[in-house]
């Protein structure tokens, strides 16, 4: 399954996808920098660049996956000690 974002730096829709789909299903996965795969044909340095931008695209989705995951183990923590 092909994803879409529009590449400001290099004006064009660019086509990636996650190297393992089935953990993007995950409720708890938190993504790396190198889960990402892009699909599109581009030489080294426009890979690169496209790849920093959907990373940084990212970033507010993984902060709040992260906040979540913290949230929930924190209230398994308080509950463990009751």
């Amino acid at each position: 399954m092909n994803l879409y974002f529009k590449s400001t730096t290099l004006d064009k829709e660019i086509a990636w996808t996650w190297k393992d789909m089935d953990k993007a299903y995950w409720d708890t996965w938190t993504p790396k920098k190198s889960d990402i795969k892009i699909i599109t044909r581009l030489n080294k340095e426009q890979k690169q660049q496209a790849l920093d931008e959907l990373w940084e695209d990212l970033q507010g989705a993984i902060q709040f996956t992260r906040d979540r995951n913290n949230a929930r183990r924190r209230e398994k923590r308080v509950a463990s000690k009751k």
